[in-house]
């Protein structure tokens, strides 16, 4: 019970202090609570028994109009494939992400694990992600006021590959989940040096906290935070579903004071194997240099994993589709 007051507090605490601030370099999901290994990768093969495939798609700021033409519209894919393997308490995956903001287009590939270890009323465990990061300049969004732009007539490639690593510590029980993890640890070096249109690539951390609550033998609550940080400013995200015999749930939440989001899910087939998630964000702040909304898809399968079919000692059918 100690153990589960200081980790309330600590969410507590971490969504007071992120108030009105904000920041972004990677991109932001609204169902950030399934897609737990993108923002840690210590929770891969964590978050259930099976292997899982998933695949997210965002559109934000929908119908956002560029200076020149309509193609303003952020986009951001994510596919990933995470497994654990119980006989070794090893968690494996992959993920492919592309995030296109307009300028940039942003590209990664990652490979991920983690090393659990059971705990008292729980199961600790700690991973490691490495992998490349490109990033891209779409020329065809370019419009040069002067044509002999030192830019333009420079002959210099216009996207850039650094490799990147990640790492993370993961905690979760039947009933709560908590996690912090370090991104971009590796100093990005774009194409360019100083001259480079390429921002770097800044080490940023995230931690994530959620409970779950049984107010009927039907209706599990289930509240969760995520907070980013580059440690110069904080961004944060609040959510809170209501699991409806655990084949459906809705909820809201808000991000920041920037946006307020509206979810929805259902789970099909035999042990909720199949899982179909949306997600809608009304921009609340600054409408008049953003599109009012934001739309995002989930689509997840969950099959055998690897290994020993042994029940994991961290099995929850509250987080089974995370």
């Amino acid at each position: 019970m100690q153990q589960f007051k200081a980790l309330l507090l600590s969410g507590i605490v971490f969504f007071i202090i992120s108030y009105e601030t904000k920041a972004q370099q990677d991109p932001q999901f609204t169902q950030y609570m399934f897609s737990k290994p993108f923002h840690n990768p210590a929770a891969v093969g964590m978050t259930s028994e099976d292997a899982e495939a998933s695949l997210i798609h965002r559109t934000q700021w929908l119908g956002y109009e560029g200076t020149f033409d309509d193609t303003g519209t952020l986009n951001t894919q994510f596919f990933s494939l995470t497994a654990p393997i119980n006989s070794k308490k090893l968690g494996v995956g992959f993920h492919v992400l592309n995030d296109d903001v307009g300028l940039m287009r942003n590209l990664e590939a990652q490979l991920s694990v983690s090393y659990y270890v059971p705990v008292k009323k729980g199961t600790l465990s700690f991973g490691l992600r490495g992998g490349v990061y490109d990033r891209s300049v779409n020329e065809e969004r370019l419009r040069f006021v002067n044509e002999n732009d030192p830019f333009l007539r420079s002959g210099q490639s216009l996207n850039s590959i650094v490799p990147d690593v990640s790492a993370g510590v993961y905690f979760q029980h039947e009933r709560l989940y908590a996690g912090i993890a370090a991104k971009h640890l590796v100093p990005s070096e774009f194409v360019g040096g100083e001259n480079s249109p390429f921002s770097a690539l800044k080490m940023s951390f995230n931690g994530m906290f959620g409970m779950s609550f049984d107010i009927t033998n039907n209706v599990i609550l289930q509240p969760s935070v995520l907070i980013k940080s580059d440690l110069d400013t904080f961004t944060f995200d609040a959510t809170l579903l209501a699991n409806l015999q655990e084949w459906v749930y809705v909820g809201a939440g808000i991000r920041e004071i920037e946006a307020l989001s509206i979810l929805a899910g259902v789970y099909a087939l035999k042990s909720r194997k199949l899982h179909l998630g949306y997600a809608f964000d009304y921009t609340m702040k600054d409408q008049s240099a953003k599109a009012p909304t934001s739309h995002e898809i989930i689509l997840s399968f969950s099959f055998n994993s690897f290994g020993t079919k042994t029940p994991s000692a961290i099995r929850t059918p509250r987080y089974r589709h995370d």
